[in-house]
């Protein structure tokens, strides 16, 4: 875990650059949209408590306007000293595990088995990682949280999120009390038919051109760097749970972008074993990490991390993570 202490204006400067909105502000909200506003938006001891001080409220707005962002997402505490403190997941470490083209070989290999799901479907299953903020009680703890989407042709669906166990770092303050139970229900939305929003209705196919197709659909343009690669990527895993061939197809094509490059072997905040690409950012200041399982060969997570200090976060630091179960 990283701690870095920063000033209210920082951290305002932070939530408002560090989130630019891929979709209008007048879109609807979509799956992807409201989950990220509730990883802001907190139940019962959070954040979304009155506060003494306007950090955490930016925070609020800043969740409102930027729903569907990409980058990093940083939770600020306000201390009675006047500034606020921003808690980042460590970063994985990592071991020697091949070329990019070794670990693509390997992973389609293994995809070319077949042991995943036959056709896509309209439910995914993911972790996350937010901060519960107690501003009160001056508490703060990293939340992971367990998020099961179900959606229909129709449009109908239900979204429910559940807090996971909160933790501390084990080099930050002591007695930091936990600031949600695990297994609190933070969410369940049902959307009646029509509510859901997605651009992919109808299951993709499994060619290369299908799962491209799907991808521009998702934002990525006809000819995307491997950020925007990414970035679509995460939207579309976010609301279907592809197949194998599909997964082989983005391998390939992540394999193909200029810049990818192996960070190697680790295993990630479930307790999986993975590879792991390094992709680098398109100017937003922030890297990300695709972390493939060695055991199926699947895309299993992205995170996010900081390319460079800036004054506020230091390089390296984590940001944000989205993993699929």
């Amino acid at each position: 875990m990283m701690v870095t202490v920063l000033e209210d204006d920082a951290l305002t400067r932070l939530l408002i650059e560090a989130n630019p909105a891929r979709t209008p502000k007048e879109a609807e909200l979509d799956a992807a949209a409201i989950r990220m506003r509730e990883r802001i938006v907190r139940t019962g001891q959070s954040s979304a408590r009155p506060t003494r001080r306007r950090s955490v409220r930016v925070a609020w707005a800043t969740a409102l306007t930027a729903t569907a962002a990409a980058g990093a997402v940083v939770f600020g505490l306000a201390l009675p000293a006047g500034q606020a403190v921003a808690v980042t997941p460590a970063p994985l470490s990592f071991t020697d595990a091949g070329s990019t083209q070794q670990i693509v070989e390997r992973s389609t290999a293994l995809l070319a088995e077949g042991r995943g799901v036959i056709e896509p479907e309209r439910s995914v299953e993911s972790a996350i990682w937010a901060l519960s903020v107690d501003v009160d009680e001056q508490q703060m703890a990293v939340v992971p949280q367990f998020s099961t989407l179900t959606w229909n042709e129709d449009l109908s669906g239900r979204l429910v999120t559940v807090a996971g166990d909160s933790y501390w770092p084990s080099d930050t303050q002591d007695g930091t009390a936990e600031a949600i139970p695990g297994g609190t229900v933070l969410m369940d939305l049902q959307m009646k038919p029509g509510e859901f929003n997605t651009p992919v209705v109808e299951a993709p196919g499994d060619s290369a051109d299908d799962v491209q197709a799907m991808l521009v659909a998702y934002g990525m343009p006809a000819d995307p760097d491997a950020s925007q690669l990414v970035d679509s990527l995460i939207t579309a895993f976010d609301q279907w749970t592809l197949t194998d061939a599909q997964h082989a197809v983005v391998l390939e094509m992540l394999e193909a972008e200029d810049g990818v490059s192996v960070l190697g072997a680790s295993t990630d905040r479930l307790g999986r074993p993975v590879y792991a690409l390094s992709v680098p950012g398109a100017g937003d200041g922030t890297d990300e990490t695709v972390l493939i399982s060695t055991e199926s060969g699947r895309i299993v997570g992205v995170e996010t991390e900081q390319a460079s200090a800036d004054g506020i976060i230091p390089e390296g630091a984590v940001v944000m993570y989205n993993l699929w179960i």
